[in-house]
């Protein structure tokens, strides 16, 4: 039996498993795709302390895999599909086997919303990073007007012929650094107090997509449209009695009232939701857990 599993090698939980190891405890982090979590995809990693200028989200994600080897942490590629707690230990299962542990920190971050249009067999994005050739010289939709949306919209629009920004919201949600870049921009267009409502296809590419105020944009290049609208918290493996708001999201602090049981980063419900914050509760978690 392990002292402690972590479940998510994003940011929250290897900070958890390197404060958590440091004190003396056995444990073994499960992650389903790859370090970093959602962190890993994004174009540029901002306002993290002591970041590397202009990183992108990979070698940010390379970094933490990096420390994971130099410190030795026990990482395992498994995907968990159920954690329950039993008498005086928590059975979490993963798609290659069952494991036991005193202790687990639940850190396991979230999945991006998919829009609810009919595509018509047409994949929409949600990463800018790797886009590239892509939206090349093309028109490019950006549905949302958060910072991470409009932080993509500003990368995806040196490579794009023209980007629209649209947020249903009446302003752009964004910060101050990144609206001012997008106002300041030549080829940014936002659409606010509108959503996007249909897209039409000519062969094998977008043509035509239109807004729920009856403007349509078109490209006869095509259109790349990319959804940018939030994210869902990934609960739904823990079988154990938790309050949860209407979207899923935990409603606890780090320490739960379930003993031994800790939830951290982007599962929680919270105020701000960033990779500093992200970072501050694998620590936190993993100091706890280890007393």
């Amino acid at each position: 039996m392990k002292d402690l599993i972590i479940i998510g090698a994003g940011p929250c939980g290897v900070s958890a498993a390197l404060y958590a190891q440091s004190r003396g405890c056995d444990l073994t982090i499960f992650e389903k795709e790859q370090v970093g979590g959602l962190i890993g995809k994004v174009s540029k990693v901002s306002h993290y302390t002591s970041v590397i200028v202009d990183e992108d989200g990979e070698s940010f994600r390379k970094r933490l895999e990096n420390q994971i080897k130099a410190y030795g942490l026990d990482l395992r590629y498994e995907e968990v599909t159920k954690l329950e707690k039993k008498d005086a230990y928590f059975l979490v299962t993963t798609n290659k086997g069952s494991y036991e542990a005193k202790k687990v920190i639940v850190a396991a971050g979230s999945t991006p919303k998919e829009l609810d249009l009919d595509s018509k067999g047409y994949e929409i994005a949600h990463w800018a990073r790797g886009s590239e050739e892509r939206v090349s010289g093309k028109v490019v939709l950006v549905n949302g007007g958060s910072d991470g949306a409009c932080k993509e919209a500003l990368y995806l629009s040196k490579f794009a012929k023209e980007v629209h920004i649209i947020q249903n919201q009446e302003a752009l949600m964004c910060i101050n650094e990144f609206r001012k870049q997008i106002e300041a921009s030549s080829n940014i267009t936002v659409h606010t107090g509108v959503s996007l409502t249909s897209i039409d296809k000519d062969g094998d590419h977008v043509c035509k997509a239109s807004l729920s105020n009856c403007e349509e944009i078109k490209s006869q290049e095509g259109l790349e449209v990319f959804a940018m609208i939030g994210q869902y918290p990934n609960t739904g493996f823990i079988d154990i009695d938790l309050s949860k708001n209407d979207l899923g999201f935990i409603v606890s602090d780090i320490k739960t009232p379930i003993e031994g049981l800790f939830v951290a980063g982007d599962i929680r419900v919270k105020a701000v939701k960033q990779v500093a914050t992200a970072v501050n509760d694998g620590a936190l978690a993993g100091i706890e857990a280890s007393k």
